[in-house]
């Protein structure tokens, strides 16, 4: 009889939140560029390694290990009812690109608000140790405000005025809640609102190793100001160097008065790729440009890029100082000038090191490790609080 009992489980019972704009893991034929889908897929898929019992709630059209919850609601990119309404950010013409911004950003919140229902709805029944949610900006907060039990938020924006406001308000009135930062520069930028950090982290396997590049600079991301596409076209020019450019842009002034007149020579732009494309590009660089113009949180594409052997050269903002190892796996600098000067030197960078830095810091399986250690301590801490208020 004893060798047809059920395994004991010792594990937690975890729901994940994010968004249902698109499929997690996102498809091949995505349009636009969403790190926390990534970065949700393989937690969820980590913790499932780590015997946890995970529950996703994300799109119909998913493929996750975990179960999945979509309350039967493909993922709006896909859902063919809306599509008059719905538009990718690429999809959007310069001829009325504010306005069908602002009613894109709408109907994403509608749409996301039925699946946040149901996940509200989930969570009261209190089936679950513990939430996470995986979401870009503030809106699922009012509804893990109401949540029985812990939630924890991985806040991926930089921490402005605003955003701080709103996160105290809701840290003081529902203590339920914790925020999880991704680098040590967000938390530096609000003490005390946080209660941990956890780096984000990629399957290093999906990002091949070359020890022999070609002789090409790259950038990748988001083409705006603030990320510094045009920084480092001019570094680019400067260095009389081949420049790839590869992500996804917007019909803004930007893009067609400051980058697309740029687009010919050595200066080349191959469009946003799929995941499985992007890897080729980062294998074959010799360096790559981060020259950011804001405080950027974490920055995925630096430790894809170093996972393939491929030092990064970035401006000092953010969390830069904490991703690359200056001298070592890339170079940090303050401005244009100093950029151009160390590309001249990029062989002296051992990419072996930069492999293996991104193998002992940034992987999937430790970032899943970092938030099992938080949600333990969460729990630890919540039984501790709740045995002492009972014994006064």
């Amino acid at each position: 009889m004893t060798g047809n009992m059920p395994e004991k489980f010792n594990g937690l019972k975890i729901a994940i939140l994010c968004a249902n704009e698109f499929a997690i893991p996102p498809s091949p034929k995505m349009k636009d560029i969403y790190a926390p889908l990534w970065m949700t897929h393989y937690i969820a898929e980590e913790l499932i390694k780590r015997k946890h019992r995970v529950t996703i709630f994300a799109s119909s059209d998913s493929k996750t290990k975990a179960e999945l919850v979509s309350d039967n609601l493909i993922s709006l990119a896909n859902n063919k009812k809306l599509s008059k309404f719905y538009k990718q950010v690429t999809e959007i013409k310069k001829k009325h690109f504010l306005k069908e911004m602002a009613e894109r950003n709408d109907v994403i919140s509608y749409y996301e608000s039925l699946l946040l229902s149901k996940f509200c709805q989930a969570a009261l029944s209190q089936k679950f140790d513990i939430v996470l949610i995986d979401l870009i900006g503030l809106r699922a907060l009012p509804f893990a405000a109401i949540c029985p039990i812990p939630v924890v938020c991985i806040i991926n924006d930089p921490l402005h005025a605003f955003n701080k406001f709103f996160l105290w308000e809701y840290k003081k009135r529902y203590p339920h809640l914790h925020y999880i930062a991704i680098s040590q520069s967000q938390v530096k930028s609000a003490p005390g609102l946080f209660s941990g950090m956890v780096y984000n982290g990629i399957k290093i396997e999906n990002f091949p190793f070359n020890r022999k590049p070609k002789n090409y600079l790259l950038f990748s991301g988001r083409i705006c100001a603030e990320k510094g596409t045009l920084e480092a076209i001019r570094a680019a020019k400067k260095t009389k160097q081949k420049l790839v450019i590869m992500g996804r842009h917007l019909e803004d002034p930007y893009w067609r008065k400051k980058i697309k007149p740029h687009l010919k020579g050595k200066i080349k732009y191959e469009g946003l790729l799929p995941h499985s494309k992007t890897a080729q590009f980062y294998k074959n660089a010799k360096a790559f440009l981060f020259p950011i113009k804001w405080l950027e949180p974490f920055g995925l594409t630096m430790i894809e890029a170093m996972s393939c052997g491929t030092p990064v050269i970035a401006f000092d903002k953010g969390s830069v100082r904490e991703i690359i190892k200056d001298g070592e796996t890339g170079f940090i600098v303050k401005n244009i000038k100093e950029m151009v000067q160390v590309i001249k030197k990029i062989d002296q960078i051992d990419r072996d090191k930069c492999r293996k830095w991104v193998e002992k810091k940034f992987t999937a399986k430790k970032m899943a490790q970092g938030y099992e250690k938080i949600f333990y301590k969460i729990l630890a801490d919540r039984k501790l609080s709740k045995s002492t208020s009972e014994n006064v």
